[in-house]
């Protein structure tokens, strides 16, 4: 087994320093300290409204604001070496209504941090992304042994891996072939300090639409570009295109290298969708999505099912039209439905659940995910880690809906008892249900509550029935941690 030990890691931290953002970064630094002791840590500094360069260096950075010296001195300690970027300026925006671009404070940021690193693996992230503990590295190690394959376009000596996140779908929604993440890279610093050894972007190549039509047949989402392409498109295009030239990107939307763009993502790349890597991310809640964005982009499962089954064509699984491109049809099951996935009348978000407070009215204490449903037999199971009836009795009812609850496919009703006592177990609602139409849109577990009850909504797992004697169980209790 792969081992990843911290003292062979470098974590290059960059990106813009500001007064009214410095606390969180300084937090985020202290915490990577912390987390990985005995890593090579590179403060990358992109950019700042109050860092006196002119007397910084490698070893110290300093402040022209005293009010800022505190945030300096943390930095000082805590990072092994300081990095500065000095040549890039904001530049227009890459699409319509976007605010500027500073693709190139994220390149020149990225390069010169890198240029420091020393050890065999490296993390690159921003600075406003934290990776809380080694879940990172031990996912890295899980993936790569049981999923990632090369092939014949694999040039880096180990996966580096990246979000599933803005890694795009180039067949649904707009064509963006090499649009892969940027938000952050693990692997090992030999392929990962290549990427980012790219040309500073110029104002003709972001103005590039402004003096050029766009392709014949672009549609109107594609339409929407005033750069040449997406910044991810150019730094990861510059990238392997140097290894092969006969790939071709002229534009964000030129299909002609589309295949090989996911040929080039399955033998190079680990996806791994952000939330289940301990992050910190105020800026993204912490990189979760709606379903209804999935489509979009290639999620970690459909990457594990491409990687490990290569005959299967991917723009056949990956194909999705545009009229559904917002119907998320899982395919493969388990589906952990996490709360962030969820809804609540009655209640409200905080942390990973969905809290019902004790005098809160009865009524629906939780409705979603919508997505669409194949046909099937199902089972849902909702955990509940608080659930205290305010009366000597409450009844909860869960239900499987469709088309906006026009069509109920199913409900079970559980009767609990009042406790006086507190309780240290999860509770586990489940119940099975028949899904006879062939693919059922707007699909929700709805859980009603008919009175008062101190209640906590964790997650939800929808598993397929027909499965459940094969391999259902094992994998709902990887799923469950048990």
């Amino acid at each position: 087994m792969m081992k990843i030990d911290n003292k062979s890691i470098s974590i290059v931290i960059h990106g813009g320093c500001f007064e009214k953002d410095a606390a969180d970064v300084a937090n985020i630094l202290i915490n990577y300290r912390k987390t990985f002791e005995e890593s090579e840590i590179i403060f990358s500094i992109s950019s700042s409204d109050f860092i006196d360069f002119d007397l910084s260096n490698e070893k110290s950075v300093f402040s022209f604001k005293k009010n800022m010296v505190s945030f300096c001195h943390i930095v000082n300690k805590y990072a092994d070496k300081i990095a500065y970027s000095y040549m890039a300026q904001p530049l227009p925006p890459v699409f319509r209504g976007a605010p500027n671009c500073h693709a190139n404070h994220m390149i020149e940021s990225a390069r010169n941090g890198l240029a420091l690193a020393s050890r065999e693996f490296v993390l690159r992230t921003r600075n406003d992304l934290l990776f809380k503990d080694r879940s990172i590295v031990e996912e890295y190690i899980k993936l790569s042994e049981n999923y990632y394959r090369k092939g014949k376009y694999t040039v880096f000596s180990s996966p580096v891996m990246i979000s599933s996140l803005y890694t795009l779908n180039p067949f649904a929604g707009g064509r963006l072939p090499f649009h892969y993440s940027d938000w952050f890279n693990f692997g090992k610093l030999v392929d990962i300090r290549p990427i980012w050894d790219v040309p500073l972007v110029t104002l003709d190549f972001m103005t590039y639409y402004s003096t050029n039509y766009y392709m014949p047949g672009s549609k109107e989402k594609e339409r929407n570009f005033n750069s040449r392409t997406a910044i991810e498109q150019y730094v990861y295009f510059s990238f392997f295109s140097k290894k092969f030239n006969k790939f071709k990107l002229d534009y964000h939307n030129d299909d002609r290298s589309i295949m090989e763009s996911i040929q080039v993502l399955l033998d190079n790349f680990i996806i791994s969708d952000i939330y289940y890597l301990n992050v910190y991310y105020p800026k993204y809640l912490n990189g979760f999505n709606s379903y209804g964005d999935n489509n979009t982009r290639i999620m970690q499962r459909a990457w594990e099912y491409l990687s490990t089954h290569r005959n299967v064509n991917p723009a056949e699984f990956l194909h999705v039209p545009r009229d559904k491109i917002r119907q998320y049809a899982p395919v493969i099951f388990p589906l952990k439905i996490g709360t962030e996935q969820l809804h609540t009348k009655t209640g409200f978000h905080f942390g990973k659940s969905i809290v019902i407070p004790y005098d809160a009215p009865p009524g629906v204490a939780c409705f979603g995910p919508y997505i669409t449903l194949g046909q099937g037999s199902y089972a849902a199971r909702v955990s509940l880690s608080a659930l205290y009836p305010e009366d000597e009795q409450c009844t909860i009812k869960i239900s499987a809906t469709g088309e906006e609850g026009k069509i109920v496919l199913g409900s079970r009703e559980y009767n609990f008892d009042k406790v006086e006592n507190y309780s240290h177990e999860l509770v586990y609602l489940d119940f099975e249900f028949e899904n006879t139409y062939e693919n059922l849109i707007e699909f929700e577990i709805v859980i009603e509550t008919f009175s008062k009850v101190d209640l906590s909504i964790d997650y939800i797992l929808l598993s397929k029935v027909e499965n459940k004697a094969k391999n259902n169980f094992p994998l709902i209790n990887k799923l469950l941690k048990i």
